[in-house]
């Protein structure tokens, strides 16, 4: 099988490079212009023809005009490796996008694994979401509950006239009401993370023998 496409990421910059933007290439890629070999990444990442023109921008301010021609080539024959099934399940189950690059011949197997993988993303966004909830509303519940303590702490003080213990019991009982919500949220969020690891497992199942283990 082959390596998904690789994303390529602007914004760890090296000193000077936040004055310049974000360049695509360095200096010392535009001088060797391999540009037939970077047409070949850029197309096995799934980037269409106008990461040309980024190049063509990072490459002026060294004085080198990258070749069309050869950057081309590079690409098309890298776009191989991208428009594939395996391929498109990669790039839909990550919730990456697809800029419409790949061939008319390859297209349809690609977009055949590209909804493949969405399907696998939407399931793994809805356990995501949930496992988030469920530490959400958890954590809310041991904050009232700290609450809760500080309350009936404070109830035992000596001095407090009835109509202030009435308004301290008012406050946990609300507390008390507060937590338990809090904790029917948070099993809410489980039952919903349950039944998104039974859709993943069938998926997985599913989609075993067409794009391997993942």
């Amino acid at each position: 099988m082959r390596p998904g496409p690789i994303i390529a990421l602007c914004g760890l910059a090296v000193a000077g490079a936040a004055l310049n933007g974000c360049a695509t290439l360095s200096e010392e890629q535009c001088v060797v212009g391999d540009w037939y070999g970077i047409g070949q990444g850029d197309g096995a990442q799934g980037r269409s023809h106008a990461r040309l023109e980024e190049h063509i921008e990072a490459c002026q301010r060294h004085g080198v005009t990258p070749d069309h021609l050869l950057y081309e080539q590079g690409r098309q024959q890298g776009l191989l490796s991208y428009c594939t099934p395996q391929s498109g399940f990669r790039v839909g189950r990550h919730g990456s996008g697809y800029d419409g690059v790949c061939p008319a011949d390859l297209e349809s197997d690609f977009l055949a694994g590209y909804s493949d993988g969405r399907l696998v993303h939407a399931v793994q966004s809805t356990y995501n979401e949930a496992l988030n909830e469920e530490h959400r509303y958890l954590q809310r519940a041991r904050d009232i509950e700290g609450q809760i303590r500080n309350e009936e702490a404070a109830l035992g003080g000596p001095d407090l006239t009835d109509e202030q213990r009435r308004t301290i019991r008012g406050r946990i009982r609300q507390l008390r009401d507060d937590r338990d919500r809090a904790l029917d949220y948070a099993r809410d969020a489980q039952w919903r993370m349950r039944d998104a690891e039974r859709e993943l497992y069938a998926l997985r199942a599913r989609f075993a023998a067409y794009y391997g283990s993942w």
